[in-house]
C-alpha cells in the first residue's frame, strides 16, 4: 500500500483497533469516561443549526479538518454534503461510535498538539463546541493552534467556536452554583454549574441517572474559558488574522451577551 500523501506517518482511518490508531489518552478527558452517556447529549446540541453555519462559511474544494470531532456528529453530516473531511479525536471510545454510525467516515485518533498530518494538507479546519480550552495549560491550547495552522493551507480557512466567557462571567461568577435537571432518551441529567473565583473556568458536576438500571454516576466537566481579545491573541500569534466573529449559529454579530464566540479567520 503506497503512503497516503495526507499523513506523516501512515494510519488507517477505517479502522478503530486502537493499535492502529495515534494513542494520546491523556488528553481523553471526560467525554471518553462518558461514552454514549456523552454522544446523546452531543447529540440534541443544536447539531443541524451548527452543520447549516458551517456550510455556509466552508468553500466545497480541498479536504476539511474537523479537529476533536468526538463521534462525528459534524464530520458525518458534512461528508455527506460532498466535502472531503477528516474528523480528529483524543477518544478511542467516541471515535469507535462515530464508526458505529458510518464505517466510511474518515476519523482519527490523536492529540491537537501533535496532528500527525503534513504541513500545508487541509484547504479548512473546524474546532465547534468548545474543543478548545481543555489541554492542560494555555500554552498547550496555543500550541494547538499553531498546528491547526501547520496543516493548513496559506488562506485556509478556520472557524472556531467557544463559549462567551463575558455572557459565562455575567450568569455565574460570584454567584450560588447553578442547578438544572435535564432529560434525555435513556437517562436523567442533573447538571451543577459555577465559575472558578478568577472566572477563567467553567466548572460542571454532571450526575446521570439511568432511566432503565437506575444507576447513578458522577462526571466532573472542567473547561478553560477565554474572551474575544485573548482568542484573537493567540490566533494572531499563530498565523491567522480574524475575518469574521459571530455569536450564535444563525450568524448574528458577536456581542458581550452572545451565547457563542465563534472566529472565522484565515492562515497567512
Amino acid at each position: 500500500m503506497s503512503p497516503n500523501p495526507l499523513y506523516k506517518v501512515e494510519i488507517s482511518l477505517n479502522n478503530t483497533r486502537e493499535h492502529e490508531m495515534i494513542q494520546s489518552s491523556e488528553v481523553a478527558n471526560v467525554f471518553d469516561e462518558m461514552g454514549n452517556y456523552w454522544a446523546e447529549i452531543a447529540n440534541s446540541h443544536r447539531t443541524e443549526q451548527q452543520i447549516y453555519f458551517l456550510k455556509n462559511q466552508l468553500k466545497g474544494e480541498g479536504y476539511v479538518l474537523d479537529l476533536a470531532c468526538g463521534t462525528g456528529r459534524h464530520t458525518i453530516p458534512i461528508q455527506e454534503e460532498g466535502y472531503t473531511i477528516v474528523g480528529l479525536d483524543a477518544s478511542v471510545n467516541l471515535l469507535r461510535i462515530g464508526k458505529q454510525r458510518d464505517g466510511g467516515a474518515m476519523l482519527v485518533c490523536g492529540d491537537m498538539r501533535f496532528l500527525p498530518f503534513n504541513e500545508a494538507t487541509f484547504s479548512a479546519a473546524i474546532s465547534m463546541d468548545t474543543s478548545v480550552g481543555y489541554l492542560p495549560t494555555e500554552k498547550e491550547d496555543v500550541e494547538s493552534l499553531a498546528e491547526a495552522r501547520r496543516v493548513l493551507k496559506r488562506d485556509g480557512v478556520f472557524i472556531v467556536d467557544v463559549f462567551n466567557r463575558l455572557n459565562l462571567t455575567s450568569k455565574y461568577q460570584d454567584k450560588v452554583p447553578s442547578t438544572k435537571t435535564i432529560e434525555y432518551h435513556s437517562f436523567h441529567l442533573q447538571q451543577k454549574r459555577q465559575l472558578s473565583g478568577d472566572g477563567k473556568l467553567l466548572c460542571d458536576t454532571w450526575t446521570i441517572r439511568g432511566k432503565t438500571d437506575g444507576e447513578t454516576r458522577v462526571f466532573k466537566h472542567i473547561v478553560r474559558l477565554y474572551d474575544y481579545e485573548q482568542l484573537e491573541s493567540f490566533l494572531e500569534s499563530t498565523g491567522f488574522y480574524v475575518k469574521r466573529v459571530f455569536g450564535n449559529y444563525e450568524g448574528k454579530d458577536f456581542s458581550a451577551y452572545s451565547s457563542r464566540l465563534i472566529v472565522v479567520a484565515a492562515a497567512r
